[in-house]
């Protein structure tokens, strides 16, 4: 039986899809645990990747937290109880090493976190592994990023709760001038440096993609003014719409649209990859770019699980 995962199944509401249909053009990509305990550690990472991009899979993403605990004063965003389900003793491997895992045995598809909690880390520091993991993935990395939801973490971490947001949106800027400035400089309040040489520079230009994850007001005008695309998790179709009104509010307060943002929705799922066929079309009947799964796949049968989600949701392999 799959292991106990941090993912929880959404209710999917069929009258809010669109008339069924006979196939989708969406881009579609996978997150799962990997947590390292038997079976899942560097031998399957790079097994379900390579499996992935074969069956045409556009994006593999790797989950991020540093650590954990069993009780928590924080709410969990996703659950409408605000606790936070996850087995004993759960952990995650790191995020980027995963990712660098899965690019050394494939080629095409996209590597993603979902999401890094961007300021737990010294920017400085992570856009050197952020340019790294470019290069060794030959400009496939994209960088998905939030704040959090812990203060539990936070405080393990050693970074304030407080002002979260403004040293998210410091961070991305300060690693941007990282990217893409020859000397780079920076003064705020948070970081501050001058005529920093950092090479060498991402593959990708300006940067990877930045994808800001989050529900709120606040994480999508982050997207907006700061990143490159919005990340929206656990929604059902008539919060998707909200988002999607609060997106193009935030676009046009800074004269962009839609066609400079790029739109991803992932959902937790747990039960028959067909079952999520009409919220996919819902979603790309909305103009949502891509879709990820949170599958809970088995360590022993994943191979026809991904294969199982992969004709479900009309996954294309590459020409």
């Amino acid at each position: 039986a799959p292991p106990t995962t941090l993912f929880h199944v959404a209710a999917l509401d069929p009258n809010d899809a669109p008339p069924p249909q006979t196939e989708t053009h969406m881009r579609i990509g996978m997150v799962q645990i990997i947590d390292g305990e038997p079976g899942r550690g560097l031998e399957y990472v790079q097994a379900t990747a390579a499996r992935m991009e074969e069956l045409g899979f556009a994006h593999y993403w790797a989950p991020d937290h540093v650590v954990f605990f069993d009780q928590y004063l924080s709410s969990y965003p996703h659950s409408e109880d605000g606790t936070f389900g996850f087995k004993k003793d759960q952990g995650l491997l790191e995020p980027m090493m995963v990712l660098q895992a899965a690019a050394a045995v494939t080629e095409t598809i996209e590597l993603g976190t979902s999401v890094e909690i961007i300021t737990e880390r010294n920017p400085v520091v992570r856009s050197k592994h952020v340019a790294t993991l470019d290069h060794f993935s030959n400009g496939r990395f994209l960088y998905g990023v939030g704040i959090g939801w812990s203060k539990e973490e936070y405080a393990a971490v050693g970074v304030p709760w407080e002002r979260r947001g403004e040293r998210a949106d410091e961070y991305l800027q300060a690693m941007n001038a990282l990217w893409t400035q020859d000397r780079a400089s920076f003064h705020g309040e948070f970081v501050d440096f001058e005529d920093v040489v950092a090479f060498p520079k991402p593959v990708q230009q300006p940067r990877p993609p930045i994808l800001v994850g989050g529900i709120t007001r606040a994480a999508i005008r982050r997207a907006v003014v700061h990143g490159d695309g919005w990340y929206g998790w656990k929604l059902s179709l008539d919060e998707v719409d909200e988002k999607l009104a609060v997106l193009d509010e935030e676009l046009a307060a800074v004269g962009k649209d839609r066609d400079a943002t790029r739109i991803i929705v992932g959902i937790p799922h747990a039960g028959d990859p067909a079952d999520l066929l009409e919220y996919v079309r819902g979603l790309e009947k909305r103009g949502v770019d891509d879709f990820v799964v949170g599958a809970s796949l088995s360590r022993r049968r994943w191979d026809e699980q991904v294969t199982s989600y992969a004709q479900a949701l009309d996954v294309r392999s590459p020409a």
